[in-house]
């Protein structure tokens, strides 16, 4: 659960984010984050009809399956070879997968919706904002975690260096995109994530010290709240 769009070579969309191994890694690294965010949601997905923004390889979707005990999850994502990992590791669980830039067709009456790190790198928010209210329930909520923003200086440093490679948007500002859902109909509040402990593996190759990410997952990386 995390890219919306994979980068383009010669204009040509990838089947990974990446690549197939390090999207799986990806995603087996984002698991603090995702039982964080299970932690800090205020719903009971008990029997609850899910939806994955930018699902990737379905990992979160499995997880809230194994765990969660939702009724059913549909995950969507761009990057088609990420969506036949999804399908190929779903196994006997009510799941559904399909590669998509947006809500598919007739993907509607969610209970709640979720994303991880993709509103940063979407072009058209306000788009993106009326196809979740169109795809949730009345009452419906959807939790956005969005750590690369304008008050985060790991990742303004970040988004700066990596901005044309990755085809990225004009950096954004929390304050921003919350006035955009709000005006496609949301109610908008926001937490900080439920951590614990954030594994010294996670900060990566990049130089900066453990401390600053500390500093990231604890204060910067944020749970927003839509509903509908």
């Amino acid at each position: 659960m995390y890219s919306s769009s994979p980068p383009k070579v010669n204009d040509v969309e990838t089947d990974y984010w990446r690549s197939a191994a390090e999207d799986e890694a990806m995603q087996d690294e984002h698991g603090f984050v995702w039982l964080a965010m299970l932690e800090t949601i205020d719903v009971d997905l008990t029997e609850k009809r899910v939806l994955d923004v930018g699902c990737n390889r379905g990992g979160f979707l499995r997880l809230l399956a194994d765990r969660g005990g939702i009724a059913e999850g549909f995950g969507y994502d761009p990057a088609a070879g990420a969506i036949d990992d999804a399908k190929r590791l779903v196994g006997d669980r009510p799941l559904r997968f399909e590669a998509a830039d947006t809500v598919p067709t007739g993907w509607n009456n969610f209970d709640v919706a979720f994303s991880h790190e993709v509103l940063y790198l979407l072009h058209d928010l306000s788009a993106h904002a009326a196809a979740i209210f169109g795809a949730l329930a009345p009452g419906g909520v959807y939790y956005a975690v969005m750590g690369v923003h304008t008050r985060s200086p790991l990742m303004a440093e970040w988004h700066s260096g990596n901005a044309i490679e990755l085809h990225l948007p004009k950096l954004y500002d929390i304050d921003d995109v919350v006035a955009t859902f709000r005006a496609a109909g949301f109610d908008a509040s926001a937490a900080r994530l439920a951590l614990h402990f954030v594994p010294a593996a996670s900060h990566g190759p990049d130089g900066n010290p453990l401390f600053d990410w500390l500093n990231y997952y604890h204060d910067q990386k944020l749970l927003l709240r839509f509903s509908r």
